[in-house]
């Protein structure tokens, strides 16, 4: 029995929708980290992350392993990562992880929490150094006045905000380098859409 086209265009969609979603999930961000790796072939050497997914790593080190080498990067902060080298040139190379599902999410947790954490100046929970959505946030709302918040979770867009006071929806507010607005007023306190980095607004006392 061959499929209806609508079902089959349905079924593309769907397709089409999955692997844009892990696009997203595995987009690479800007993390300046210094490590070490460790191959059979060359053994221990110093190296530095350019820029990091759950899913690899471009990587700068003295010398760079040949393709298909199997390497481990040991990170600190994101711990232990076993990868293998799918492309390289001059002193940079790229690493594709081999992890399973679950040390995907939890390193795309890490990613995400010091991918922000300096931007926007939080100050991280030593009680849970690697767990993502905790630490105070220092924000300027548009009337010139600061509020102290605790972070409940944080991405690269976005981050939720725990705090009694409750800025009005649209509002514009500044949180350590990173600018944005209010995008929903929650039960114990609100959300922040962040601005991309081509279109940062100025600062919230000129709003």
């Amino acid at each position: 029995m061959q499929d209806e086209p609508g079902r089959l265009d349905r079924r593309k969609i769907k397709i089409a929708a999955r692997g844009s979603q892990e696009r997203r999930r595995h987009a690479r961000v800007p993390l300046q980290l210094h490590g070490r790796f460790w191959s059979e072939a060359i053994g221990e050497n110093a190296c530095r992350i350019i820029d990091i997914s759950p899913g690899g790593a471009r990587v700068l080190c003295r010398m760079p392993p040949r393709e298909g080498t199997r390497i481990v990067l040991m990170i600190p902060s994101l711990g232990r990562i076993e990868g293998r080298i799918v492309r390289r040139e001059g002193q940079e190379c790229s690493v594709a992880f081999n992890t399973t599902a679950r040390k995907r999410d939890k390193l795309a947790d890490a990613i995400t929490w010091r991918f922000n954490k300096d931007r926007l100046g939080l100050d991280e929970d030593r009680a849970a150094p690697r767990k993502p959505g905790r630490g105070r946030a220092r924000i300027l709302l548009s009337d010139g006045v600061v509020i102290q918040a605790n972070v409940i979770d944080v991405s690269v867009t976005g981050a939720g905000f725990e705090c009694l006071e409750r800025p009005r929806v649209g509002e514009r507010l500044r949180v350590g380098e990173m600018s944005g607005r209010v995008a929903r007023i929650l039960d114990n306190g609100f959300a922040v859409v962040f601005d991309p980095p081509e279109a940062k607004a100025n600062d919230p006392e000129a709003a």
